[in-house]
């Protein structure tokens, strides 16, 4: 474990900070998820921008910051110009879960390529 790792894991016994670091590392990860769908779907952030009616910078800050918070709006605005549904479900955390899990099922369209070859 290296140092940054000790001190994340001292850190975390706060529970304050735990919570906190929950949070945010939810975000990230919903985040990251989405913009993995959409380099999946091979598209671009100039055109996720337009679909959504927004420039391209707001899209890369919005995909790429460390400091992300984006509203439902904004979120329901990327699910529709991915094509993509969101699951939610509501229940009581159990010990140590962060707010969102996110657990994705999604596959890439099928190529027309590889679907004659077969």
């Amino acid at each position: 474990m290296n140092r940054f790792e000790q001190r994340l894991q001292r850190r975390l016994q706060n529970e304050e900070f735990a919570e906190g670091y929950r949070e945010m590392d939810a975000e990230l990860e919903l985040m990251h998820a989405i913009d993995l769908i959409r380099k999946q779907q091979h598209m671009s952030q100039e055109k996720l921008a337009t679909l959504m009616g927004r420039k391209r910078e707001a899209i890369s800050r919005l995909l790429s910051s460390d400091d992300v918070n984006p509203t439902l709006n904004t979120f329901i605005e990327l699910l529709s110009a991915l094509n993509l549904t969101a699951d939610i479900t509501l229940r009581q955390a159990r010990e140590g879960e962060g707010p969102i899990k996110v657990a994705m099922e999604f596959a890439p369209p099928q190529c027309e390529v590889f679907d004659t070859l077969l």
